[in-house]
């Protein structure tokens, strides 16, 4: 609840800038909407607008222009549409609070009972979230991508919050397919049929998300891509509630605990990048070659994940045809298992949960530590999971490159989180001191008063990079939510960090799903080792090097036409190591079902002390 209001005091806040910058901009306003009307612009959506959306929709059928940004008049109207539907979702937990809080103290007998209360809290809890989900649904743009995030909070909160928000992740409405049939031929094939280039293009999406939807089909050549199709309103939505966030956040700045202006500052830049398809084609080659190398930047011949790379130069501003991805998202792997006999808790639930979160956690850490080019949009509905429990990262539209210095100073930090939580002794002050100025040297900046608070720098890192279960020092929380989050505290931090503090807070929340145990330092101390040991002086990025097919031909620039012993020997162990996991499978699989429990729960067991105990 904690976090609901301070969302909507936020909200709040805004009302009284928006109305106040109303009148400002009412008359220019009204000059542009009439130019506006030429591109076919659907206007805010709202309740009394709902009847006229499908003669909006049949106007961008008949007619595609992508509109330009939203008027000042368009903002204002959207954020207050947007205040009037959550407002009094606030006001119902404030007043409930209250009516609560004169009961236990007043009520006598009548006090309510703590199971009592529980069900007060839970059917508002239902009623809140299913409003909270409506309206995002609704109105679409930034509101989306907050939903998502929470969506994956299950730590923070509620259950009907989050399960609700889940849809948000890839259970959009979709556009109609003659809507999608426009914009494919407007943008790939100069308004020439779809045949010209698809032998089979499925009318059914397979998903479809804030910005886009994805469309199964069939390349007259045979092979089977995904289509993702651009939203034609959506870029104008998406801008004008950034553009509202970053200039209320700016003024409201020394109100607000956290330096929001930041957040949305990287964010913004993010969006623009996320609404270019051009962007997230090269994005997605050189995030595949960011998993399929180590951090020292040898090859890895067998890649934590795979990643979908677009095919050939079927890609423009709106339109992406890519490698079609088999399996499910994340999210619904908890009903897949189910339907497979896969009970939530089981040693075989256990396993599939582990080996996931494995591989993501290993291929973050090579974008981040290694190669410096991170996906910046990890939600479950962006993780498929196919056979064998194999992992795909899809939509890379959300990207950050770190510069070989930042990765230096991430990856001394990361190590010096994994000193602090492994030191045995109980004076840890040594390792708090480095720590501490560690994040302040990356240019994370404190409140007034606590600038040189070395706990409190301290207790940031771990929140970031730690363990869930670590005791943060200076009895800060490690609920983002608490009075005591070290968060609060924060005055600015690098934009650099937003991006890749999103993707831990993300792999942490997927790890509270999957009821898994994860300490991001523990797991990345390797690389981190080998990134600090190989920065010594500027290197060639991967996606400079020659390239054969989806790998890079030779790490080595004085390649003289020899096969190295060490290359044949790495590429055997990689194959051994692959073989001998296929065998160990197959192997399991042919048990009898009370054998191969026992075998399961013994691995699990194993698993966890060697969690305990790294």
């Amino acid at each position: 609840m904690g976090l609901l209001q301070a969302l909507f005091a936020l909200l709040l806040l805004a009302v009284a800038h928006s109305v106040s910058a109303f009148q400002q901009r009412l008359q220019s306003a009204i000059t542009s909407s009439t130019q506006i009307e030429k591109y076919h612009y659907p206007k805010i959506l709202c309740a009394a607008a709902v009847p006229e959306e499908e003669q909006k929709i049949q106007k961008m059928i008949d007619e595609i222009d992508f509109p330009p940004p939203l008027t000042g008049l368009q903002r204002t109207t959207r954020a207050l549409e947007f205040y009037k539907r959550v407002l009094p979702v606030l006001a119902a937990y404030k007043s409930k609070e209250l009516e609560l809080g004169l009961k236990r103290k007043f009520g006598g007998d009548r006090r309510v009972s703590k199971e009592e209360e529980d069900e007060i809290w839970h059917q508002l809890d239902e009623w809140g979230s299913q409003r909270i989900a409506d309206t995002i649904s609704e109105m679409r743009g930034f509101y989306v991508k907050s939903g998502q995030v929470i969506s994956t909070r299950v730590d923070l909160f509620p259950e009907a919050y989050t399960s609700k928000l889940q849809t948000l992740q890839d259970g959009l409405e979709p556009m109609p397919f003659e809507l999608v049939k426009k914009v494919v031929r407007q943008e790939l094939l100069d308004g020439a049929p779809l045949s010209e280039l698809f032998a089979s293009f499925d009318e059914e999406c397979l998903g479809s998300a804030s910005i886009a939807q994805v469309h199964k089909a069939t390349l007259l050549d045979g092979r089977t891509v995904a289509v993702k199709v651009q939203r034609p309103n959506v870029e104008p939505k998406l801008l004008g509630d950034v553009a509202n966030l970053k200039r209320i956040s700016k003024l409201l700045a020394e109100s607000l605990p956290v330096d929001y202006y930041t957040v949305f500052c990287e964010l913004g830049d993010a969006l623009v990048n996320e609404l270019d398809f051009l962007a997230e084609a090269q994005a997605m080659r050189k995030i595949n070659l960011a998993v399929s190398h180590n951090n020292d930047g040898s090859v890895c011949h067998n890649p934590p994940v795979t990643v979908p790379l677009p095919v050939g130069e079927l890609v423009s501003k709106r339109v992406l045809v890519m490698d079609f991805v088999e399996g499910a998202p994340l999210n619904q792997l908890s009903q897949l298992m189910k339907d497979k006999g896969i009970e939530a808790g089981s040693p075989e639930a256990k396993i599939a949960g582990r080996r996931i979160l494995d591989s993501l956690v290993s291929a973050f850490g090579r974008m981040i530590f290694g190669a410096g080019f991170i996906h910046g949009d990890p939600h479950p509905g962006n993780i498929f999971i196919g056979d064998g429990g194999k992992v795909s990262l899809i939509d890379c539209g959300q990207f950050k490159a770190l510069p070989r210095p930042q990765r230096v100073q991430l990856a001394q930090l990361v190590l010096a989180v994994a000193d602090y939580q492994n030191t045995e002794s109980d004076d840890n002050s040594q390792e708090e001191k480095k720590l501490a100025n560690l994040v302040r040297d990356f240019g994370v900046t404190f409140m007034e008063g606590d600038e040189r608070n070395d706990e409190l720098a301290c207790a940031v890192a771990l929140v970031l990079f730690g363990d869930t279960g670590v005791q943060l020092p200076g009895n800060y929380s490690s609920n983002e939510l608490s009075e005591k989050s070290p968060i609060r505290l924060v005055a600015s931090f690098p934009q650099e960090l937003v991006l890749m503090g999103r993707a831990t807070v993300l792999l942490k929340g997927i790890a509270k799903k999957l009821d898994l145990s994860l300490s991001l330092a523990d797991r990345w101390s390797d690389g981190c080792h080998l990134t600090v040991n190989a920065a010594s002086e500027p290197v060639l990025p991967l996606w400079s090097k020659q390239i054969v097919g989806k790998s890079v031909e030779t790490d080595d620039s004085s390649f003289n036409g020899r096969i190295r012993f060490r290359e044949i020997a790495s590429l055997f162990k990689e194959y051994a190591k692959g073989k001998g996991k296929c065998l160990a499978e197959r192997t399991v699989n042919r048990m009898p079902s009370n054998v191969k429990s026992r075998v399961l729960s013994y691995a699990v067991k194993r698993q966890e002390r060697k969690d305990a105990t790294s």
